[in-house]
């Protein structure tokens, strides 16, 4: 780990910034000034320091504010320490504790990466564009300006911003008044609230939106590129404004501005930024157009918006006071997100699908030994992209905070919030300070129940062992590599038992119960506990299997049920076959969030082809008898009326039946692919990307260069996801070097896309040795491009996760 980073916020205290840039978008340079008023604190000294990164400060005063007048003080050397991200102004004079006015000049540059201030360059209509945005988390403002970017160094900002006539540009508050200076035009912004410096944020482009208004006074707008319809920002549109709605009567707190705008950029590392009333996306996590969103679409980009929204409590209003506290933004925003999406539109179970979209994420990655827990230390804000494990800081930290509302109950949780809200509003806090209030609404002991789980990790196997009214619980760590698990680590464990004979909570090693009736427990109903259980008794098992069968149990529980098999399995707990024997009592199965782990296991059960290529025609044939049921009920077609659910499944179902090679979808699939190069309104969004792979994976003629071509040209970000996934999963040798030869291209991948292609292609059997050669070829060009992105640790993250014989893991060790 580095060395702790010196926090400047402790020798000064700044309260208000009169900040002015002028970008040019030509020559990439940026030149501004900044007022920055605040306090200095301890002992005296004849220098003050700010962040800077890459900014060259050229010019500098510093004037201590007196009741006997205002004083100032000699700038007599500007020196820009690089190594430590500083710019030390020294006086000729010494500078005791109280009030300065400091005000800067300074240089700066457009980032080449997607931090600070950097640009996007795109096409309409064959015409180059450029726009410029910002990425200011989590410790990049300094590389636009000079000052104290840390998040405790809360402050106002007053930003007035130099931008080409005839380009919009928008900054988290409304502008207060524009001037045309030099040909070009200066916006000035209404001051902000006191907030942190990495939510300051600004965009200038060539923009359309659209507009609406919520219940309360907020002004909402979504902004992209003219690249896109005007009706693609609509769905976001709705959304954002009933997510406000939603939240201020769930925190019963008001939204703290006056409105909220979302803008889509066409590059972004991560999927959404939270700036305060300037919220960033990727294009496709805000974007849907009518003619090519597929409800899976929809669902991400009202997940992600939800997401976003959420933050402008929780972590806009409160603050993390360093950022080791990260995880809880992050891990509230996780959950939040599917709360909204279940309260705004229920019939797409988003409850449900919390379960398989963030549960799995977080089990199957926190039963990796060496996985940091949930809250860990932070010496430096360069770690953070290491530390941000999204499986663990966003999903199992959302899954915590769920398990904990669940446990204190819902309206005690929002009661508490309200109280966090009102006491901490514009301030910095730590998880104690909600801890602390959640313990007064609930009356419960919140710490004593949520730090065993976020201070360390992993999490606990609950094994059951019932004979009769017989029962015994008990309770141990749980890894994959079961031979480095801590016998002495224990949980309170909430066992939400389907009997109240059992108590609420598990503290010990162990627990003997004598049941009222000799029924069959369950333990965990609802799926909402962070951990996986096993029933020993044959019987038991058996019995749970049955109500699978019969759907008595929740689609939750069946989901984990399967999970904890597979779980077990791969630990080596429990033998592979009692997992695909399981999994035969699936075959009515037809929820689609089950159909997610189904899909994970038979994805499991195809790493085995590596070692043993004679497997895959039992494999191929076993999905194809799994998927018969549900393809005879669900085929192509969408009906009017069916559920958003069985929408989802239908893609499932036929991607699965397509790796099977079962013939009528192999040949339906190819018949659609041509049928869509004569009009792709015949293939509807949802399953658009399983007819794409079915050309692609058949060398389908000309389907492989149609899809490159249509990769270049189509402006729908979600038929470029689509296209990403499919020519990815080619197994074709020329074709897999054809893609790795254009991630260094610029206008064929962008930058942000670098990662997603070559992790799809080291997924890819076929192109896995060529995908590994070239990440190790270019490894140099990687850190050098992607080494201060979010995105960084993916690659050996990921990469890793794609190897699974003896060979290449001992060539990634080596590597």
């Amino acid at each position: 780990m580095s060395k702790n980073v010196q926090r400047l916020f402790e020798g000064f205290e700044p309260e208000s910034y009169q900040l002015f840039i002028d970008p040019d978008f030509d020559t990439r340079k940026v030149r501004g000034n900044v007022t920055v008023v605040g306090k200095k604190k301890g002992r005296p000294s004849q220098r003050l320091t700010f962040h800077q990164h890459g900014v060259k400060v050229t010019h500098a005063t510093i004037t201590k504010n007196d009741k006997k007048g205002d004083a100032e003080h000699e700038v007599v050397r500007i020196n820009h320490q690089q190594t430590m991200d500083e710019v030390r102004l020294h006086t000729d004079g010494m500078l005791y504790a109280g009030k300065y006015t400091v005000y800067m000049e300074f240089e700066a540059s457009v980032s080449d990466g997607m931090n600070g201030i950097y640009s996007s360059d795109y096409k309409v209509d064959g015409k180059e564009h450029r726009m410029l945005s910002t990425q200011f988390e989590s410790h990049f403002g300094r590389r636009a300006f000079p000052h104290i970017d840390e998040p405790q160094a809360k402050a106002t900002f007053t930003l007035t911003l130099a931008s080409p006539k005839g380009l919009t540009a928008i900054s988290n508050t409304p502008a207060r008044d524009q001037t045309e200076v030099d040909g070009k035009l200066h916006t000035t912004f209404e001051t902000t609230p006191r907030m942190s410096s990495y939510l300051l944020a600004f965009v200038i482009g060539d923009l359309h939106s659209r507009e609406t208004t919520t219940s309360s006074g907020v002004a909402v707008r979504v902004w992209a590129t003219k690249a896109h319809q005007p009706a693609a920002l609509d769905f976001a549109l709705d959304t954002c404004k009933r997510s406000i709605e939603f939240f201020e009567d769930f925190f019963d707190t008001p939204y703290p501005l006056t409105k909220c705008d979302n803008v889509a950029i066409p590059d972004f590392s991560a999927g959404a930024m939270e700036n305060w009333g300037l919220l960033t996306y990727r294009e496709y996590a805000l974007l849907a157009d009518p003619e090519t969103v597929s409800q899976s679409g929809r669902e991400v980009i009202a997940e992600v918006v939800g997401h976003e929204v959420s933050h402008q409590w929780f972590g806009d209003l409160v603050t993390m006071k360093w950022w080791d506290e990260t995880w809880l933004n992050e891990s509230f925003a996780n959950v939040m997100a599917y709360v909204v999406r279940d309260a705004l539109y229920p019939e797409w179970r988003s409850m449900d699908s919390y379960v398989i979209d963030e549960g799995l994420s977080a089990l199957r990655r926190d039963c990796i030994a060496g996985v940091q827990a949930v809250h860990t230390p932070v010496h430096h804000p360069d770690e953070i992209s290491s530390l941000f494990d999204p499986s663990i800081v966003y999903a199992k930290g959302g899954r915590l905070l769920y398990m904990l509302m669940n446990y204190v109950g819902r309206d005690a949780f929002r009661k508490g919030l309200k109280a966090y809200f009102a006491k901490h509003a514009y301030g910095n806090t730590s998880g104690s300070d909600l801890w602390t209030a959640l313990s007064v609404a609930s009356g419960l002991d919140v710490t004593h129940f949520i730090e065993p789980w976020l201070l360390r990790s992993g999490y606990p196997l609950v094994t059951v062992a019932q004979k009769g009214a017989d029962l015994v619980i008990s309770q141990s760590h749980f890894l994959l590599d079961m031979s480095k698990a801590d016998p002495e680590r224990l949980w309170p464990v909430p066992l939400l038992a389907s009997s109240s004979d059992v108590p609420a909570l598990l503290d010990t090693r162990e627990l003997h119960v004598t049941l009222s009736k000799p029924d069959y427990i369950r333990l965990d109903t609802g799926a909402i506990g962070h951990y996986i259980v096993r029933y020993t008794e044959p019987a038991h098992a058996e019995a749970l299997a049955q109500q699978v069968a019969s759907k008595e149990l929740g689609i939750p529980e069946r989901l984990m049920l399967l999970n904890s098999s597979s779980s077990l399995a791969r630990a080596g707990v429990q033998s592979y076959d009692a997992t695909l024997r399981l999994l035969e009592h699936y075959q009515d199965e037809d929820s689609e969030p089950v159909w997610g782990i189904m899909s994970m296991i038979l994805g499991e059960a195809r790493r085995f082809v590596d070692d043993d290529p004679s497997l895959e025609d039992r494999i191929k044939a076993s999905m194809r008898r799994l998927v018969e049921k549900q393809y005879a009920r669900l085929g192509w077609e969408e009906r009017s009326g069916e559920s958003s659910q069985d929408v989802m499944l239908r893609a499932t179902i036929l991607a699965l039946g397509a790796y099977a090679e079962q013939p009528e979808i192999v040949t339906r699939g190819l018949e659609l692919f041509d049928a869509y190069k004569q009009d792709p309104k015949q293939v509807p969004g949802q399953i658009r990307g399983v007819v794409f792979g079915i050309a692609v994976r058949n060398a389908h003629p000309g389907a492989f260069d149609y899809l490159l071509e249509l990769d270049a040209t189509t402006a729908a970000p979600e038929v470029k996801q689509d296209i990403m996934g499919s020519l990815s999963a080619t197994k074709s040798a020329d074709e897999a070097a054809q893609l790795l030869s254009r991630l260094k291209d610029g206008d064929k991948v962008r930058q942000q896309d670098v990662d997603h292609w070559l992790i799809l292609l080291m997924r890819n059997r076929n192109a896995r040795p060529q995908a590994w050669q070239w990440l190790q070829d270019n490894w140099p060009w990687i850190e050098e491009t992607f080494r201060k992105d979010s995105s960084y640790d993916y690659f050996p993250r990921y990469a890793a996760s794609a190897f699974n014989t003896r060979t290449l893991l001992e060539e990634y060790r080596a590597f």
